[in-house]
């Protein structure tokens, strides 16, 4: 059952995300005088409809999102009409394509400011000294207050100290409640000196990657990687990060067992490092609220952000087409994903569905024929030559661009399916040898 409503969420969330797309389109269309002939919620047989304004607004049987129709809007229709698409300059044209992806944006922004509005649960560390270079503070320190202001997590501390003068901190050892000024440590990088204690157990897989295909599990323990014993988060990442070949063996502990597996490595776009698609665990939850000036500084900070992360992370699949096959996921992974997020509560869930706008518009930008974005490069290309592409050009460019989105989808559906399968067959595998 719960399947079944996690889907029905799903196309919700993916119906609603293509309306407001479809809504930018429309809105651009009739600021420019073009006749919108349908604006369909759904795909299919009709269900029910009204007409307004010569549009007629239906409501179809498939909600998978939905479309618009405008007048003129294929090349080889009349144009001799001025409220046909056709008829309009190419830079009006070019604003009407652009505008379903900025819809997008412009939504991802307004949810975002929604959640840290309604308030933002995040996972974080206690302030809890691990391993320590520096002679004042020791292993399994609590840092209780900095300035006199009272800390909950690692990340208030660093956030502290980065917008302040650090004059004292109070911690707790061994039951013992100690004050420390700060001229006894380095003021530069004092947090450099020492980490969190964070064990090597597994918080949580990311779907698709290698840990997830290789049948890892939340709450397993890494002791040793490539046979050298690692005692907590940071050695198990620096081993991993230090290995030589395009595997590790991984030896883990389940609840009380023991055992050995050989893990794939995959490489983080955005910075290059070796990762097998784990999560550090986590010890406590903090909920932070912002007002409303905060939130809306937030939401488009974080949407502009999640932008670049996006554009980069497609700039380097370009570059290194090799890493399509571990990085591309279709819906299977998608919904996986969205459920880890749901668990996490509203919030979390309202941020991956503005995530998931935002990929949608920059999907939709790509310059591809039949996107929308291949439809601005033909109107700039129109603007620059001063007449439009020929008609042959744009059907031919048009029939390449549908294969290649048509194989991206099978291509996408394939890997969702090979990780899942693998994935089963390695617990299958290891239950087997039980």
């Amino acid at each position: 059952m719960e399947f079944i409503i996690g889907i029905i969420g799903a196309i919700l969330v993916f119906g609603v995300l293509v309306l407001v797309h479809e809504a930018g389109h429309f809105i651009a269309a009739r600021f420019f005088g073009v006749e919108v002939e349908k604006f369909s919620i759904g795909f299919g047989p009709k269900l029910f409809s009204f007409t307004s304004q010569k549009t007629e607004f239906r409501v179809s049987a498939i909600p998978l999102g939905g479309y618009l129709k405008m007048k003129g809007e294929n090349p080889d229709e009349q144009k001799s009409d001025t409220d046909s698409f056709h008829a309009k300059k190419w830079w009006q044209r070019a604003i009407i394509a652009f505008s379903g992806p900025f819809a997008n944006f412009i939504f991802a922004i307004l949810i975002f400011i929604f959640s840290f509005a309604l308030g933002k649960s995040y996972e974080d560390n206690l302030p809890i000294i691990g391993k320590s270079e520096n002679a004042i503070f020791q292993s399994n320190d609590l840092l209780l207050n900095v300035n006199g202001n009272n800390v909950e997590s690692w990340t208030q501390i660093i956030k502290f100290t980065n917008e302040n003068e650090i004059d004292n901190f109070q911690i707790e050892r061994n039951g013992e409640i100690i004050f420390i000024e700060t001229d006894e440590i380095s003021k530069e990088n004092w947090l450099s000196d020492f980490l969190p204690a964070v064990t090597a157990k597994i918080g949580e897989v990311t779907p698709g990657l290698p840990a997830y295909k290789a049948g890892l599990m939340q709450n397993d323990e890494i002791l040793a990687v490539n046979e050298i014993t690692v005692s907590d988060w940071y050695e198990m990442r620096n081993a991993i990060g230090k290995s030589t070949t395009e595997k590790v063996i991984l030896t883990i502990k389940r609840d009380a067992e023991i055992f050995k597996k050989t893990v794939n490595l995959d490489t983080n776009l955005i910075d290059n490092r070796k990762i097998i698609g784990i999560i550090q665990p986590f010890s406590t939850i903090i909920h932070e609220k912002y007002n409303l000036l905060e939130a809306t500084k937030f939401g488009i900070l974080t949407s502009v952000n999640v932008v670049a992360t996006n554009y980069a992370m497609l700039f380097k699949l370009i570059a290194n087409p090799q890493t399509l096959k571990s990085n591309i996921g279709g819906p299977v992974m998608i919904y996986t994903i969205s459920q880890q997020y749901a668990k996490k509560g509203v919030s979390d869930t309202l941020m991956f569905i503005a995530t998931i706008s935002i990929i949608l518009m920059v999907m939709n930008l790509l310059p591809i024929p039949i996107l929308d974005g291949g439809l601005i490069f033909f109107c700039f290309v129109e603007g620059i030559r001063g007449k439009i592409l020929p008609k042959n050009i744009q059907f031919m460019l048009q029939k390449i661009g549908m294969l290649l989105l048509l194989f991206l989808m099978i291509f996408a559906f394939w890997n969702d399916l090979s990780r899942i399968y693998f994935r089963n067959s390695s617990i299958k595998q290891h239950e087997t040898r039980r």
